[in-house]
């Protein structure tokens, strides 16, 4: 897709092109397995450019050269954004199951957390190992029928760190152990570490306050 590519002339480029990627898979496109949709709540980026953008925490398997492509493993489904030269994956950390209810607040039936949760749920839609008729499994742009999706447009993506990493992998002043390449929505959901998020939404959008973004979070993080 011509949206999953990265300006990679200097380290903010790279994350300014993150953000502008994130945009969009949270507000345009649907994951559609089968008879299933889905939303995208939580994903992290990782990305290596020699000289430029060299993040000691990406796989730099060869499937995260292409773009566009799944790209299964052992921590759960990546969407490629590499350019045949620079490795780049998006690590899917939460869906969300959509109903087009309105009783279901933002059109959620059920949220799944965790990267191995979300390919288990995924998994579980594809027809069986026997059928002869094709799975569907892609993402959708329902930029033009938002509305017919159930997709809300959300309010807040929120820019926080990545779950899991090892400080001693990143010799360069943590600048990728810290680095904000995580990207949330939905914050009242069941996301991991809400604390951190709380602080990062609360930099982020500084005019909530404290009330509004533990009010955002549905509980008490930040006191």
């Amino acid at each position: 897709m011509t949206f999953l590519k990265i300006t990679d002339l200097t380290y903010e480029s790279v994350t300014d092109s993150f953000y502008q990627i994130a945009q969009r898979l949270f507000a345009d496109y649907v994951l559609k397995v089968n008879e299933h949709l889905y939303r995208l709540l939580d994903i992290e980026f990782y990305y290596y450019a020699p000289g430029r953008f060299e993040d000691v925490y990406a796989h730099l398997h060869k499937h995260q050269l292409q773009n566009g492509k799944w790209y299964f493993h052992g921590s759960g489904i990546d969407i490629t954004f590499g350019n045949g030269i620079n490795h780049g994956g998006i690590l899917i950390r939460a869906i969300g199951r959509l109903t087009g209810e309105a009783h279901a607040r933002n059109n959620i039936q059920k949220d799944i957390h965790g990267p191995l949760n979300v390919k288990t749920e995924i998994c579980s839609h594809l027809h069986g190992v026997f059928d002869q008729q094709p799975n569907v499994f892609h993402l959708e742009d329902v930029s033009r029928k938002r509305k017919e999706a159930g997709m809300v447009v959300p309010e807040y993506i929120v820019k926080t760190k990545r779950i899991g990493l090892n400080p001693s992998k990143d010799e360069l002043e943590q600048r990728f152990c810290n680095g904000k390449f995580r990207y949330v929505i939905f914050p009242y959901l069941k996301l991991k570490d809400k604390t951190t998020i709380a602080h990062d939404m609360l930099a982020q959008f500084p005019v909530l306050g404290k009330e509004g973004v533990n009010k955002e979070l549905g509980s008490i993080f930040l006191k």
